[in-house]
């Protein structure tokens, strides 16, 4: 059986049980309430910009609480996979029901966009709630919808409902017809993926609309209320959306539809080739395709398999002798998270009995225990550090953190690190 669905509900209590209850404590504690000026079930993540403020993208170094459907279903789903993986952690439930009721402003038919909609000169449009935008961009923000958010919502409803021990529904034909249609056939590849040599890929792209389309604005200033607009025209190869799209379906038993296998062999030729770090257009991180990679196989994307051996040795070879594993310096060299998402990796796929497997672990959650903090009423946490970026042209001065999802992540590790330590 998967060992994210194995339920230890019978068994004694784990071993860093007081740590991750203290940190659920934390995360319920923050989910917002719908009444604070956030949608129901969310996390406060925040984006900074780096680039000066006169640019009008954000303000230099101010961080901006910008909750999100994506940032809430991120931090969901691995409540989740705790949650299933042992169920006496009965916070977690409630917060994911919390989330899913918080999803329907996010929703553009059965798709999921990452923004909530906004209304600009009479027409709804997309765009941050909090950021500061320079009037000049905010027509940039008007986006469609993207895989990767729908992706992880649903990935989390699934969950729920196995939560709840019933049958999920079908997946949407909009979504399945959207990931279908969204291919990297046929078509100008975008530069950065150009610059990697991934074009004609057929993995799926990122953004669920027709880079075709005649009436999208062609102006990146063009104002709101002139369409939605994908990112300077050309949709996008992201390897970190692809694993994350790979495990719904997978979850979703569709993995017979177009795409599924390309996607399974672009991610696979992408850990052949070590092109973990700039692979992710969103993702500024060595150790988000590893993680994403990992959670998927968890879930049953076997297609994924060759790249099982090649991800844990890359994972033990970029390990440092305290225990952390970092960023590159481009991204702020955060070493809390890349640990949360490294540890993980290597506990999901590596083997509980391999003496260097256990050595190493127990280096990383030492590590990871020792960057813990308390917030003011004691409930422990880790700072969220660099998780994703807005655009590939801001893929280093625009970023978003989420000590929500950080937290989370670093219990899911001390849950499952147990193995390793006896």
């Amino acid at each position: 059986m998967l060992l994210l669905f194995v339920s230890l509900g019978a068994h004694a209590r784990p071993y860093f049980d007081k740590q991750i209850s203290s940190a659920l404590e934390f995360i319920e504690h923050y989910q917002t309430s719908g009444k604070d000026g956030y949608d129901l079930g969310q996390w406060r993540a925040r984006v900074t910009s780096y680039v000066p403020s006169a640019i009008g993208v954000g303000k230099f170094n101010v961080p901006f609480e910008e909750p999100t459907a994506f940032v809430a279903s991120s931090v969901a789903n691995v409540l989740a996979e705790i949650y299933l993986h042992d169920s006496r952690y009965t916070l977690i439930p409630p917060m994911i029901d919390k989330t899913i009721e918080g999803f329907q402003k996010y929703y553009w038919g059965s798709l999921f966009n990452f923004y909530p909609p906004a209304t600009f000169k009479g027409v709804r449009v997309r765009q941050p709630r909090y950021m500061y935008l320079a009037p000049q961009w905010k027509g940039f923000a008007n986006i469609p919808p993207d895989a990767d958010t729908t992706s992880v919502s649903y990935t989390l409803m699934r969950y729920r409902d196995m939560i709840e021990n019933r049958a999920s529904p079908d997946l949407p034909s909009q979504v399945i017809n959207a990931f279908s249609y969204a291919r990297d056939l046929n078509r100008v590849p975008h530069a950065y993926n150009a610059a990697q040599g991934h074009f004609k890929t057929g993995a799926f792209l990122t953004w669920l609309w027709d880079e075709k389309n005649p009436d999208m604005p062609r102006n990146i200033f063009a104002a709101p209320h002139r369409g939605t607009r994908i990112p300077f025209n050309f949709n996008d190869v992201d390897c970190v959306v692809n694993g994350n799209v790979l495990k719904l379906l997978k979850l979703a038993q569709k993995t017979s539809g177009p795409g599924y296998r390309a996607s399974c062999d672009h991610l696979n030729r992408v850990v052949r080739n070590k092109q973990f770090y700039f692979c992710g257009m969103y993702y500024p991180s060595y150790y988000a395709l590893p993680y994403t990679m990992a959670t998927a196989l968890q879930s049953g994307v076997s297609c994924l398999e060759p790249s099982k051996e090649r991800l844990i040795n890359y994972i033990i070879s970029k390990q440092r002798k305290d225990g952390s594993w970092r960023n590159s310096f481009l991204a702020r060299p955060d070493y809390v998270h890349s640990t949360a998402w490294a540890l993980n990796t290597l506990i999901l796929l590596g083997d509980s009995e391999n003496e260097l497997h256990r050595a190493r672990v127990k280096r990383g959650v030492r590590f990871l225990l020792s960057q813990a903090q308390k917030d003011s009423a004691g409930r422990t946490y880790w700072a969220g550090q660099v998780f994703y970026a807005a655009t590939f042209i801001a893929r280093y001065p625009v970023v978003w953190r989420s000590s929500a999802y950080t937290t989370a992540l670093s219990a899911k590790a001390l849950l499952l690190s147990e193995p390793y330590l006896r």
